[in-house]
């Protein structure tokens, strides 16, 4: 009777697992796969561009894992306390070797136990985890230094009449568990002798929408590294906001990011990435609620550069804050600041430059408006004087409100 169920057992993982692999994937990590009658194991191989330390603390976020593990819902701790809404909660959880976890499968199955069975600080992870009544794996993180990174093995092993579980399904999604950790892994900069990022040498230069085309267009093929090597944030998160939305129809990229891959590189210094408040040009305050109001300002006005160049979090964090509620209609509109008509430090030279065409500032400010007003901003974006091109800008806005 026991030869006839494993038979039996054996010819149904063989179909199984050929319709699984037909569906021919994209996987860019290194699989394999072992299965004898009541045992089956998975391997994953997968080499990140990280310190083995981001990759570890990635991987023992507990509560992230239904963003990348296939198969969890949702993964929660197990704490023992007389109040209920500390028996999972992560801040209490005793994140040790014996602590025991719940997880809830992704299908109608209720929640299971799962234990944590060893630890070993940015080394080695396992975890004892069941995803229904009758199947049980016991999941290895491995971790170890390379020269470029780390390189990580998933290892899932389960013993059993129902072992064939583990291999069911492995090439669609389970094949993928690294692949998908790996967009929650933080960029690893390294910084060179010099204080300039390894990543910003000198070398042709693309603009951002072609660098975001060629990373896209890398991403579609499986690809990760271009991506995770841009090293302007907010370049990088366009660039994955539009892998997402490529992929969602079908691998096809939209036309203007088409069109941008066969644009030329330029030579020459490279394309400053820097987010610090004189890359943009923005105003010295002396207060931040001032700086918060002249960007936000801005944004309203169709430019979000200087939000994104704000270097303080907090002040950051306000301006995003104050210009949500703007656009909901919970808070008004704030008044533009005045310039200061003082030049900050960095730009004493250009203030004392003459004005162009030996006209006074005044009159170049009212013949700037106007021509602003009528829709010519060319001249104005032109303007060496930062402090002068700020003055007219102010002015245009407060002349449109007036009309309005």
């Amino acid at each position: 009777m026991i030869l006839t169920l494993a038979i039996l057992a054996v010819f149904v993982v063989i179909v199984l697992f050929v319709v699984d692999a037909s569906r021919d994937p994209v996987i860019t990590s290194n699989v394999s796969t072992y299965f004898q009658p009541f045992a089956a194991e998975t391997i994953v191989k997968h080499e990140y561009a990280a310190r083995p330390k981001l990759v570890w603390d990635t991987i023992t976020r507990l509560s992230n894992y239904n963003f990348w593990f296939p198969g969890i819902l949702r993964l929660l701790p197990v704490v023992e306390s007389s109040r209920y809404v500390h028996r999972f909660s992560f801040d209490r959880f005793n994140f040790q070797p014996g602590s025991f976890i719940q997880i809830r499968p992704f299908s109608l199955s209720p929640s299971f136990r799962g234990k944590v069975i060893s630890k070993e600080e940015n080394k080695q992870l396992a975890l004892e985890m069941r995803f229904n009544p009758v199947h049980k794996e016991t999941v290895v993180f491995d971790l170890n230094p390379t020269a470029a990174g780390t390189a990580v093995t998933c290892r899932r092993t389960s013993r059993g009449l129902f072992s064939w579980m583990s291999i069911w399904g492995f090439s669609n999604s389970k094949s993928k568990i690294l692949d998908n950790l790996g967009y929650f892994i933080p960029e690893d900069v390294v910084v060179e002798e010099g204080g300039a990022s390894s990543s910003q040498d000198l070398g042709p230069q693309y603009s951002r929408e072609a660098i975001i085309a060629r990373s896209v267009q890398a991403g579609l093929d499986g690809n990760m590294d271009l991506i995770n090597a841009i090293p302007d944030k907010p370049t990088r998160g366009m660039a994955k906001a539009m892998l997402v939305q490529s992929k969602r129809k079908g691998n096809k990229m939209p036309d203007h990011l088409v069109k941008a891959l066969s644009e030329e590189p330029t030579a020459g210094a490279p394309i400053s990435t820097s987010t610090s408040d004189d890359a943009v040009g923005l105003p010295d305050f002396s207060a931040p609620d001032d700086l918060i109001s002249f960007v936000v300002n801005r944004a309203l006005d169709g430019d979000d550069e200087p939000i994104a160049a704000i270097t303080d979090k907090p002040t950051r964090g306000k301006a995003k804050a104050m210009l949500v509620k703007i656009k909901r209609g919970s808070v008004e509109r704030p008044a533009m600041p005045m310039l200061s008509s003082a030049p900050p430090a960095s730009s004493a030279s250009e203030s004392t430059q003459p004005s162009l065409g030996g006209e006074s500032d005044e009159d170049l400010i009212s013949r700037m408006v106007e021509a602003g007003l009528s829709g010519n901003m060319d001249e104005i974006n032109a303007l060496d004087n930062r402090v002068l091109r700020g003055k007219i800008k102010a002015a245009i806005v407060k002349a449109k409100r007036a009309k309005a």
